[in-house]
């Protein structure tokens, strides 16, 4: 079940990019390795590294009593033609892709859906919203059918 509280970000009330957000300057606010202690004595820990000229290399490791229970890699690049972020995503142990679409709403609003809605992220049923409360800290709200069903903080390792 942890994969899917990963894969899929954000609130549908957007469905373009704000004016004036550069989203690749933007990216950059995610650069470091991060930690969430999560639910049943799950730890996410996250490193995300600057990729070529605009994009991010994401890794995520969950861990559950000592073992892994999740890995996955993404893969960030900007599409200037969309002003947005193309994620594309593989879980370990799953022989799919996933393909996201995200931006930037705000300059610490970041909204992430499924490749197919980003034109329209208000049909989207699944999506998760990220709301950066300091350099340090960012909370992450999954929402399944417009209702928040997580809230996950995501704290810089230093």
């Amino acid at each position: 079940m942890i994969p899917v509280f990963f894969v899929l970000f954000t609130s549908g009330m957007y469905a373009q990019t704000k004016p004036g957000l550069n989203q690749v300057e933007l990216l950059k606010q995610f650069i470091g390795n991060w930690k969430c202690e999560t639910h049943k004595d799950t730890v996410l820990n996250v490193e995300i590294k600057a990729y070529g000229d605009g994009g991010l290399e994401f890794k995520l490791k969950g861990v559950t009593q000592g073992k892994v229970c999740l890995e996955l890699k993404q893969l960030w690049g900007y599409d200037k033609k969309s002003d947005k972020v193309i994620v594309a995503m593989l879980v370990k142990g799953s022989p799919y892709i996933i393909l996201q679409s995200t931006w930037f709403t705000d300059k610490d609003k970041y909204l992430q859906v499924p490749f197919e809605f980003a034109s329209n992220p208000d049909q989207a049923d699944f999506k998760v919203e990220f709301d950066i409360k300091s350099p340090d800290i960012v909370l992450r709200n999954e929402i399944v059918n417009n209702k928040s069903i997580v809230i996950e903080t995501y704290k810089k390792v230093k």
